[in-house]
């Protein structure tokens, strides 16, 4: 009784104990804490920020310490250790069992006499306690081949991980390029944008001042004011958006918020976008070869196989070996230790009959498996084009924006000239100012979407920029060894664009001005025109067509003194294609500025004359390609001789090194 009592008890005090657990929230002093932990870990041991951030420089501090990245490395590594643990199923098993029991009675029995009777004497086999003990090894023969398949699939599981890592990377590069190109901008525009700002709520101030003392026609001052209102807007509008590219490279880079860091403006001699050389089939194989999705695929088609091998396996007998040894203390048995063996088989007959279905449905994962891979290969070789065709929209959409800030470069310029020579209202030229910088933010801005488009290409064929063991290098080396790969990579599949030959202008010296002061007027002349892309020479070179231009000054008056401008381009023939007049007012005394200002309008005034006659002279924009133009991405034609899979093969494609020859190899053939 009292054992019973004892089991009585404890089960009792076990339920109730399984009752009573109840909810219990987290403290908000535990939330504190763990916030301030969570925030003193995420910026710890980080590498102090002390000089302004190349692109490599930003790309190796961001597959340091980016947080995304890191959690990658952290799944890459647990699938490492599932294909360990994987590995230790396949050993025997060896079992080590002891135990100990009790009643609170002896166990006595009636047993039968050998004449079939009941013995009156009641006897007992084992006393009221006694403890035993064994060690066992078994082995499963079925058992040992399902671990055995079971940790391929692992370890194919494991390499999947590792494609994973590599996308991860990969997605990481281009992010923070695509972040890097535009936070160099913004480092350069937003301190420019801020002072157009201030001028423009100046001339804004001062518009104000003109409708409150109608200076000017209400309709006129209303609009003009509109219209600031307007460009004002849009700057601020792009401003904002520069403004936030800072915070995402952070934010990418793991960067505490708040903490000011510069990039370091690279050194570019020619902004014009480069030309996309490396042929766009070439670019496919190699992305067809490289992808880390699709080689992704090919993993999980390998574990589909295993699986339907581990099904069929499984329909197999099973074989069983165990052996081991033993030990019980129980007085009654003669012999308290002793050695065992045995064997064991058994077969599931019933599982034949399921094998005509499941041969079916692995067969069927097989199909799906391939009709997936066949999908994403389609899918990969339309990013690759669409990469392609994304950066030559993009080039052409910057040589758009660059001819944009020109002209409205051209006419600040103009407008500046005027006003410095009494012709034009400064408010127009704020309005000037302002179109010019929406412009070069554009210009910028599609500058940076070029080079995300040059990360885009890379990324979509599948580039590996780095060692895959990123972790055991140092930053710098790892931060030379990108710098190195994305210089080879660039010289490999970009190319400068073509040279071009311009048809040049003669511009003759003007008539009617002092030595001195006419070197100012055609200096200005000479600069304005280049600036404009037009080429220049001096008068006594030979040029199809030239500039004739002369100055003549009049009495002085009590507003200045007044000037006659005429200009004339005239062809090698002698004809005069065009001829303009400008009255001009000259502060007194007339200095080297304002000639320097005369010329600059004398080269706003025949700058679309000259333009229009070289394209009716079938020179258009005055250039000639020097060079053979890359095909468009319509004109080439996708190879028929070899599947995509052959040609991978025969271009053999180890590295990113071996990618680069590849494309020189594509591009020779």
């Amino acid at each position: 009784m009292k054992m019973k009592s004892l089991a009585l008890a404890i089960a009792s005090a076990f339920i109730a104990a399984g009752c009573a657990v109840k909810p219990v929230a987290i403290t908000d002093e535990a939330h504190l804490q763990r916030a301030a932990d969570d925030q003193r870990r995420l910026f710890a041991e980080q590498d102090p920020v002390s000089a302004p951030f190349t692109l490599a420089d930003a790309i190796t501090r961001a597959l340091k310490y980016n947080m995304d990245y890191r959690t990658r490395l952290m799944e890459e590594a647990a699938s490492l250790g599932q294909t360990e643990l994987a590995s230790f199923d396949l050993l025997p098993k060896l079992t080590a069992a002891a135990g100990y029991t009790t009643r609170d009675n002896e166990a006595f029995g009636y047993g039968y006499t050998p004449t079939g009777s009941i013995s009156t004497v009641p006897s007992a086999a084992a006393p009221m306690s006694h403890s035993f003990n064994s060690l066992s090894f078994s082995w499963n023969v079925l058992d040992f081949g399902l671990s055995y398949l079971r940790a391929k699939q692992l370890a194919d599981q494991s390499m999947i991980s590792e494609e994973r890592r590599r996308k991860a990377v990969q997605n990481l590069i281009q992010d923070v390029r695509n972040a890097w190109w535009r936070v160099e901008a913004a480092q350069r525009l937003l301190p420019e944008s801020d002072a157009l700002l201030a001028e423009v709520d100046q001339a804004a101030a001062r518009a104000r001042l003109i409708e409150t003392r109608k200076l000017l026609p209400p309709l006129q001052i209303v609009a003009y004011k509109r219209s600031l209102l307007d460009l004002e807007q849009q700057i601020s509008v792009r401003r904002q958006e520069l403004a936030q590219s800072k915070l995402e490279l952070a934010q990418l880079l793991n960067l505490r918020p708040g903490l000011d860091y510069t990039v370091a403006t690279p050194r570019i001699d020619d902004p014009t976008p480069p030309d996309l050389t490396a042929k766009i089939e070439t670019l496919e194989q190699i992305a067809v070869h490289n992808r880390p999705e699709l080689r992704e695929e090919g993993y999980r088609a390998r574990i589909t196989d295993v699986e339907g091998n581990k099904l069929l396996l499984s329909m197999l007998p099973s074989l069983g070996l165990d052996t081991g040894t033993n030990y019980d203390s129980n007085k009654y048995l003669v012999n308290n230790r002793w050695a065992s063996a045995g064997l064991n088989l058994s077969w599931n007959l019933m599982k034949l009959l399921s094998l005509p279905s499941q041969r079916r449905a692995n067969e069927s994962a097989a199909r799906i498996d391939e009709t997936r891979r066949l999908a994403l290969t389609a899918a990969v070789l339309a990013q690759t084009r669409i990469a392609a065709v994304r950066y030559r929209l993009l080039t052409q959409e910057f040589a758009i924006w660059d001819d944009a800030v020109n002209d409205d470069g051209r006419i600040v310029g103009y407008l500046n000239a005027s006003k410095q020579v009494g012709l034009e209202t400064e408010l127009e030229l704020i309005r000037a100012k302002a179109r010019g910088m929406i412009s070069k933010i554009n210009r910028d801005l599609v500058y940076a979407n070029v080079q995300g488009a040059i990360g885009r290409i890379y990324n979509s064929i599948g580039l590996d920029s780095l060692p895959l063991d990123v972790e055991t290098h140092a930053p710098e080396a790892l931060a030379a060894q990108l710098a190195a790969t994305i210089e080879g990579w660039e010289g490999a599949t970009f190319a400068p664009k073509a040279a071009t030959t311009r048809i040049p202008v003669a511009v003759v010296r003007v008539e009617g001005l002092s030595t001195e002061d006419g070197d100012a007027f055609t200096t200005s002349l000479h600069r304005i025109l280049r600036l404009s892309k037009i080429a220049t020479v001096g008068a006594n070179q030979p040029a199809p067509y030239r500039i004739e231009s002369a100055v003549v000054l009049k009495s002085p008056g009590v507003s200045g003194q007044p000037s006659l401008m005429r200009l004339k381009l005239i062809d090698q023939d002698g004809a005069v294609l065009f001829e303009a007049e400008q009255n001009s007012m000259l502060m007194t005394p007339v200095g080297p500025d304002q000639w320097r200002a005369l010329g600059e309008g004398a080269a706003y005034r025949v700058i679309d004359p000259v333009r229009l006659h070289l394209s009716k002279a079938g020179l258009a924009s005055a250039s000639t390609l020097t060079a053979r133009p890359s095909p468009t991405v319509d004109e080439q034609k996708v190879p028929t001789a070899q599947t995509l899979g052959e040609v991978a093969v025969s271009l053999k494609i180890d590295t990113a090194t071996s990618i680069a020859d590849a494309i020189k190899r594509g591009e020779d053939e």
